[in-house]
């Protein structure tokens, strides 16, 4: 259909149903809706049973299906979008409201919407006193109002003291509302308008005009058949049958050991086709007569038309209507019309079955859906005469988010649609740990909380902060504290390292640390309980004792002096080692700590001895050997690997600049 229009302006409707999805995406034109493009997909499983959804990803990988192919029929994103509830687990409540009014004031619109929500208000507080769980309002329809008493049909613009309005509300459990809205939110739908499918499809099939008879809708569809009753111009009743065409197919899929989709198939094909080509379960091909299939099912189908007229007659009053109006797509089940006529006691030609062209309020070029696509219309005249006026939005944390708008919201509720527990504004304070240090017990604290903040419209809030159309909430959640992780660096006392000589290799006495006996780095985390191990090296005891650099088969002295075990070390000290085999005898005896003087002393030429592979190697003519020397002393060729080359430095990996001492333990080889 080639129409100008604004993607703002467009009303997105889905019926989701039993056995498919349908979407239509339409404008409102000349008091119309005028279809611009739409969208049918099959379940590909069972994902719905008996209209309530069982499978929400299923579901949603239908609905995503039909969004994506009307965006690209339209080339713009679908964001929002009008539902319908079906009419499974039901409940109704008939109630009136009055308001007193200022009788200088004519009635406006918003007046009569207020009157209209009290009273949806006053059906809420009904059904949840009757109940045990919690049940959502899906739509409502007012019966009458009253103007100072007396029955009027229209309030708008006049002056009185008093009005009333008589509503039918209907109302769902709210896990049935929660799984729909579920399936919006994995798609990327904003829900609009929310309605209940019968009252969609009365909206669709029955103008306000034909609502003075007594008229019924039932809306067949795979898993219930939905009822709406009109009379003396008003809705009436809604109802629902928990029966509908599955039960028709799970007659064939059982009589002809066929599964579910080809008993769908075979159900439909019965009614257009003399004979039906299917396979069953077992492999074999089958060629069965279209009258056999539907001899079939009639059981079924009278089952479903008998408790179908039963709850008619309960919903209108222990009597027959005038007439019924049947849609969806369960309307051309064989020998519906036949039954229900019979149940009801009316005439065959009081039961029609009412199509996409019968929709006065819309315009549509393509009808091949049929009855089955009734519904989706009515959901958006539905969404159109509302215009959204059934939720208010209010902004979350930058996020719109539409409320049903039967009763006065918190902040609270806002979190709770937006899937948000109110837990996360409860804060804790991070964990203390409790170890050890040097046998002294310890304590690290935590980081403290930061408490949750709550504005509305700029100023600070609660979450019991009641809200209204528009407001801005703005929520920064609360965080807890972190755990103390200290770390041993952090727990060592103020200590100034000293750097000393040996040999010429500069030596840095760092602190050491141990966590329970285990020699470990300075930034290992502490746990709680650990037993943590400081030792702050001064002593040439300290450096014997913990460095891996002494070599016991050395000797150590300092300007000549052997070095003594309690020998505070200095900064910049020169320690010398010296093979016992060349000790010149000028060494004088050990003493304890003291200045020593300054002398000269004849530099010897050191020999190092190292072990390679647990040979002997000695090497000469340098004061300092790095490993790659080694490989001019040893026959080991390098320029044919045999696999990955592994050296190790007194059980260590070593590199090839590592420094070699005296008596080093080497391994070289292939691996």
């Amino acid at each position: 259909m080639d129409i100008n229009f604004n993607p703002k302006d467009t009303i997105f409707s889905l019926d989701i149903g039993t056995r498919s999805v349908i979407g239509t995406v339409g404008i409102v034109k000349e008091k119309k809706f005028v279809v611009l493009a739409e969208s049918y997909v099959e379940h590909q499983e069972r994902a719905m049973i008996d209209g309530q959804i069982h499978d929400i990803t299923l579901v949603a990988n239908a609905v995503t299906y039909v969004k994506s192919e009307l965006e690209e029929k339209l080339k713009f994103q679908l964001k929002d979008v009008a539902i319908a509830a079906a009419g499974r687990f039901l409940r109704t409540v008939n109630v009136k409201a009055d308001i007193n009014i200022d009788p200088e004031r004519e009635i406006d619109k918003e007046t009569i919407r207020s009157l209209e929500l009290t009273s949806v208000k006053k059906a809420e507080e009904r059904v949840n006193k009757q109940t045990e769980g919690k049940l959502y309002c899906v739509g409502y329809s007012v019966k009458g109002y009253y103007l100072n008493g007396f029955v009027i049909s229209n309030l708008l613009f006049h002056k009185g003291q008093s009005i009333s309005a008589e509503v039918i509300a209907t109302f769902l459990p709210r896990g049935v509302v929660d799984s729909l809205y579920a399936v919006m939110d994995k798609v990327g739908l904003n829900v609009v308008s929310l309605t209940l499918e019968p009252i969609a499809a009365m909206e669709a099939a029955i103008p306000k005009n034909l609502r003075l008879l007594n008229l019924v809708l039932v809306d067949i569809g795979a898993g219930t058949s939905d009822i709406a009753i009109t009379s003396k111009d008003t809705i009436s009743a809604y109802g629902m049958v928990p029966l509908a065409g599955d039960e028709a197919t799970e007659a064939i899929a059982q009589a002809f050991l066929v599964d579910f989709n080809t008993a769908e198939r075979i159900k439909r094909e019965c009614s257009v086709k003399e004979t039906v080509e299917f396979k069953d379960v077992l492999g074999f091909e089958n060629q069965v007569n279209s009258e056999e299939i539907v001899k079939t099912i009639l059981p079924i189908v009278e089952k479903v038309a008998a408790e179908t007229a039963e709850k008619i007659i309960y919903l209108n009053g222990g009597k027959s209507p005038n007439a019924v109006f049947l849609v969806g797509g369960g309307a051309h089940t064989p020998r519906i019309k036949e039954f229900l006529a019979e149940k009801l006691n009316l005439p065959i030609q009081r039961i029609a079955i009412k199509d996409r062209s019968d929709v006065v309020d819309c315009v549509c070029e393509d009808n091949s859906l049929g009855s089955t696509g009734v519904t989706v219309l009515g959901i958006a005249l539905v969404s159109i005469k509302r215009l959204g006026n059934d939720f208010i939005d209010v902004i979350f944390n930058e996020t719109v988010i539409s409320l049903f708008n039967s009763h006065k919201h918190s902040v609270m509720d806002v979190m709770l649609q937006a899937g948000i527990n109110p837990k996360i504004l409860i804060s804790k304070n991070g964990k203390n740990i409790r170890f050890n240090l040097n046998g002294k017990p310890r304590l690290s604290f935590g980081t403290l909380a930061k408490s949750s903040v709550v504005k509305v419209n700029n100023k600070l809030a609660s979450i019991d902060t009641e809200l209204n159309e528009g407001d801005k909430i703005e929520v920064e959640y609360s965080r807890d504290g972190e755990s103390a992780k200290p770390k041993v660096i952090e727990v060592i006392p103020d200590f100034n390292p000293v750097s000393f000589y040996l040999n010429n290799e500069i030596i840095n006495l760092e602190p050491l640390s141990m966590i329970n006996g285990k020699k470990v780095n300075l930034d290992e985390t502490i746990h709680e309980g650990d037993d943590v191990t400081i030792i702050l090296p001064k002593t040439f005891q300290d450096f014997k004792q913990h460095f891996k650099q002494y070599n016991s088969s050395l000797s150590y002295t300092l300007l000549g002096d052997q070095v003594v075990d309690d020998y505070i070390i200095n900064e910049l000290d020169r320690i010398n080692a010296f093979s016992n085999e060349i000790l010149v005898d000028t060494v004088k005896e050990p003493k304890k700590t003291k200045v020593i003087k300054e002398k000269t002393m004849e530099k010897l030429k050191i020999i190092t001895t190292v072990y390679v592979n647990d040979k002997k190697v000695e090497l000469k003519d340098k004061d300092k050997y790095v490993f790659i020397d080694l490989f001019e002393y040893i026959d080991f060729d390098l320029s044919k690997p045999q696999g990955l080359l592994v050296l190790l430095l007194n059980d260590n990996k070593a590199g090839y600049h590592d420094v070699l001492n005296n008596g080093d333990k080497i391994v070289i080889g292939w691996e």
